[in-house]
């Protein structure tokens, strides 16, 4: 699967609620996730772009648990990437396998998440805990699926909602990581 994904930071969700109703997007669900990223034995994740982690969801329903792979960012504009998930039911013990192969964890990044929806794109507002606020805009595509469309959509929604600048290319984990302790 490839995620087609740009992100923006904003100072506060006041304005941008408003206009994704006004668009016709629909919130969905609210959720807390908790990651715990990991870097490779074998090459620096930072140096190749990739990213291994395993994710907490919880949300009103309860909670699941995802090990997700992304692959290097395709192009200079977005995050769009490959990414690879399975759902998994013991945190810990898959934490412990990955330690024990030699993989180590790197700083969680949690963050709050609302979920809206319009047509086949979702949009998230994020509190990212000690970074702020942003809003994404993904797709999901099959794998070797022309982007270029998607990605000039998420750009129209963008604009959409006012969103002319703030976008950011760096992962949560690269902003946490950058931001003065």
């Amino acid at each position: 699967m490839i995620e087609v994904e740009v992100k923006a930071h904003l100072t506060d969700f006041k304005e941008i609620k408003i206009k994704l109703s006004s668009i016709g997007a629909r919130e969905v669900r609210t959720e807390y996730q908790e990651d715990i990223y990991f870097n490779a034995p074998h090459r620096d994740f930072a140096q190749t772009d990739e990213a291994l982690r395993i994710r907490k969801v919880t949300s009103k329903g309860g909670f699941e648990i995802i090990l997700t792979y992304k692959g290097a960012k395709l192009d200079e504009l977005s995050k769009t990437r490959e990414e690879i998930e399975v759902n998994i039911e013991d945190l810990e013990n898959t934490k412990l396998i990955l330690e024990k192969l030699g993989f180590k964890p790197v700083r969680p990044v949690k963050k709050d998440r609302i979920f809206y929806t319009i047509n086949e794109y979702i949009i998230t507002l994020d509190t990212v805990h000690e970074v702020g606020n942003f809003v994404e805009i993904e797709k999901d595509l099959n794998e070797g699926a022309d982007y270029q469309e998607s990605l000039d959509e998420i750009f129209r929604l963008y604009l959409k909602l006012g969103v002319t600048d703030g976008f950011e290319r760096r992962s949560y984990l690269e902003l946490l990581e950058s931001s003065p302790q």
